[in-house]
């Protein structure tokens, strides 16, 4: 495998969570780890037995998205069945490749968080509206009479009116359509939904495929082996969390969350450092970064806790991860002040992990 150039130019539109000289999914030629899911699909292609609705479900970052876009290309490529034993690396001179990636292929409809139409910033949700375009692409015929894909990336991102409108569409598929719902929480989507897709459930990445991925960008890596095993550690298997954590300053950020939350009592100084380290109006990566660790150290909380046996605390963390999206969201809508959204966040995490 080739690395991405430092100088990549994108193709693909810009999203809610792009990053600097990092291809998104759906322009990234390059397929790392995921050999059980990416057999049983094409081994379900091969037999005429793949399901109209495929949900990707696993951890934000470890290339759910990108293997969809993957598939989608394949079968673009190979509508009569004759696929390869295994989904492998994409082409990006073919024809297929450029279409997708500039989201221009007339059987593709790719949904995610949408740009506001006031002031261009993207949304914090998918909306109804978003969905609604399932049903115009749908009422369309192809052009080449081949097969049809929806990706929705992630399906997590849905309001409830979203998520029903979804639903009616799953209901009732129309021949040669796939869809493909990227998750990153199954516990969010609605049962319904779930129960109408074959879910493939996708592990992190070894810490090896992990750094062969990450030299492939180009990422670089800390030069200390201490760094490096750090690096990998708390990126647990996600390329997207490592590039955060190498590019943009996420370790140094994960370090001062550990340091409050370790303490008994709440560092509420620390704090305001913390705040002042991310909530810069020039810093929405190392912001949205805070938030997505706060989230992700709830329900990571929610997860033990339910191991333990622990019910009632785990409904109680997991209502609390609730409420505290849905804080985030509105801070980003209201454009509330950040410090002070950071050391709020920071507090309420605090006396959730240590009250018993």
């Amino acid at each position: 495998m080739k690395a991405v150039s430092r100088m990549f130019e994108r193709s693909a539109p810009e999203r809610h969570d792009s990053l600097p000289d990092i291809p998104e999914p759906s322009e990234n030629p390059m397929l790392v780890g995921h050999e059980e899911v990416r057999a049983m699909l094409a081994g379900a292609f091969r037999s005429g037995k793949m399901h109209h609705a495929l949900l990707f479900a696993g951890a934000r970052g470890i290339g759910k998205a990108t293997l969809g876009f993957h598939l989608a290309r394949h079968l673009f490529d190979h509508p009569d069945g004759a696929a390869s034993e295994a989904l492998g690396e994409a082409d990006p001179s073919s024809r297929t490749f450029r279409l997708v990636a500039q989201d221009a292929h007339p059987g593709l409809l790719h949904l995610t968080r949408p740009q506001s139409d006031r002031d261009k910033k993207f949304k914090t949700v998918i909306t109804v509206d978003e969905v609604r375009r399932v049903s115009r692409f749908l009422s369309m015929t192809p052009p080449d009479g081949g097969p049809r894909f929806v990706i929705v990336d992630p399906v997590d991102d849905m309001n409830i009116n979203a998520a029903n409108a979804l639903l009616k569409n799953l209901e009732e598929p129309p021949a040669n359509t796939t869809f493909i719902l990227i998750a990153h929480s199954l516990g969010r989507l609605l049962p319904t939904i779930r129960s109408r897709c074959q879910v493939f459930k996708f592990q992190p990445l070894s810490a090896a495929l992990l750094k062969e991925l990450l030299v492939q960008l180009g990422v670089e890596l800390p030069t200390s082996d201490e760094k490096r095993a750090l690096l990998m550690e708390r990126a647990g298997g996600s390329a997207r969390s490592a590039i955060l954590m190498t590019q943009f300053g996420g370790l140094e950020i994960a370090k001062a969350m550990d340091e409050i939350t370790s303490r008994r009592v709440l560092d509420v100084f620390e704090c305001h450092r913390l705040g002042e380290a991310v909530a810069a109006r020039d810093r929405q990566v190392q912001f949205d970064l805070f938030n997505n660790s706060v989230l992700d150290r709830l329900s990571g909380a929610a997860v033990g806790a339910a191991q333990e046996g622990a019910m009632g605390r785990a409904a109680h963390l997991s209502e609390l991860w609730e409420g505290l999206r849905e804080t985030i969201a509105q801070a980003e809508i209201y454009n509330l002040d950040r410090k002070q959204h950071v050391v709020g966040l920071m507090a309420r995490l605090h006396n959730a992990l240590h009250e018993r």
